[in-house]
């Protein structure tokens, strides 16, 4: 009887961005590239995944998938862009693959291998003043000629591949979209004595309005003080404000809306969260407020909703598919409406019910799983017609 015995194509995924400690590098991008692991062996499973990482990975992580471990101190940008372009560069020259996915914005750019390039977000284009010279100048070169190669880009969001389509000439049909899912661990119940010895813990107040994320210009933390200031004025609340989240950058008018505000002692930030510990703090809230100017995606927001907690974001960029029907949506630049948002919110546990319902339906809609279906018919689309899995010669069994 013949056989016939086949070969898998062989991926090469520059997964450098990839963290598995927990620490405020382990948040967004790193979250997205290890979520689409552990999901993509099954979803990508006609082909061979070589996944190269900075971190050693046990292979549980991502069963099926041959790991290479670098040994260059890739977390810092410069040694990172030196492994992309060179040693990245040389080892798909050197080995036969049929494929290789840059998961963050840049692929080495002397190669003859296929490509696919996953985007994020465009800020470095939108809002470059708020990026080091060196590094907007690596994305938006890097970024441009990488796509511009590429057999297909994978955007996170419909609004990234508008961006995309607009800002680096890319065509509609070359991209697809392959949309973040979201971590079981927000769906699961917690009960109220934990939330309470929870509170105790991190002295946290019985009510308040919380906010997550770096704390950097975009985030538009300045108009959100402002705005619950106007919001104490209209109605007497017992609400506090939290601001979660590490430091950024350029973060010098928090601390002048704080003072012109007056409200030093109604804002509290307790530093970077983490991931294990979201869902508690999404719960213990009363609501999540997510007024940025620009996102990829908007994550948080849809953490949130997954936790049962109702949801106020922004009316622009990627945040209303991010939370469709089931948030509030205002416009960021109006402290009057994020003000007017949270009065209605905060006070009207009718409307909170309304919301949790709604906000669970919609965030369930959201698998990893799917995220890497999308990922690996991009894959199957970048090789066309050679992706009929390739056959050796018949065996004899």
């Amino acid at each position: 009887m013949l056989m016939m015995q086949v070969e898998r194509p062989r991926v090469a995924l520059n997964a450098q961005l990839l963290r598995i400690n927990e620490g405020y590098r382990s948040a967004g991008i790193a979250r997205y590239i290890f979520h689409l692991l552990r999901e993509l062996s099954a979803a990508a499973n006609d082909f061979q995944l070589d996944v190269f990482a900075t971190e050693p990975l046990a292979p549980s992580f991502f069963p099926d998938a041959t790991i290479h471990t670098t040994r260059l101190p890739v977390h810092k940008p410069l040694a990172r862009i030196l492994w992309e372009q060179t040693f990245f560069a040389f080892e798909l020259l050197q080995k036969n693959y049929a494929l290789h996915h840059s998961l963050a914005y840049v692929s080495p750019l002397l190669n003859r291998t296929r490509s696919i390039v996953t985007l994020y977000d465009l800020s470095f284009f939108l809002y470059p003043e708020y990026l080091p010279p060196f590094q907007r100048l690596y994305l938006k070169w890097g970024a441009r000629l990488s796509t511009r190669r590429a057999e297909r880009v994978i955007a996170i969001s419909s609004s990234t591949k508008r961006d995309a389509m607009r800002l680096l000439k890319i065509d509609a049909n070359k991209i697809d979209v392959a949309l973040p899912g979201v971590d079981p661990i927000f769906f699961q119940s917690i009960d109220e004595n934990a939330l309470a010895a929870f509170r105790r813990e991190k002295r946290l107040p019985e009510h308040f309005a919380l906010f997550l994320g770096t704390r950097e210009p975009r985030k538009n933390i300045p108009a959100l003080i402002r705005a619950f200031a106007l919001a104490k004025r209209h109605v007497h609340s017992p609400h506090h404000l939290v601001l979660a989240g590490g430091r950024g950058w350029m973060d010098q008018e928090i601390a002048r809306a704080l003072d012109e505000t007056q409200l030093t002692n109604e804002v509290i930030m307790p530093g970077f969260v983490p991931h294990h510990e979201l869902p508690l703090w999404y719960r213990a809230a009363d609501a999540f407020v997510y007024p940025s100017q620009y996102e990829g995606f908007g994550m948080p927001a849809l953490e949130a909703l997954a936790s049962g907690t109702p949801v106020i974001t922004s009316n622009v960029s990627a945040m209303p598919e991010a939370v469709g029907d089931a948030a509030i949506l205002i416009d960021p630049k109006s402290p009057e409406q994020i003000a007017d948002a949270l009065v209605r919110v905060l006070h009207d546990e009718a409307l909170r019910q309304e919301m949790k319902t709604r906000g669970l339906a919609h965030a369930r809609q959201f698998t990893w799983a799917r995220t890497a279906h999308a990922t690996a018919q991009s894959y199957r689309l970048a090789l066309g017609s050679e992706h009929s899995l390739s056959v050796s010669s018949p065996t004899t069994a």
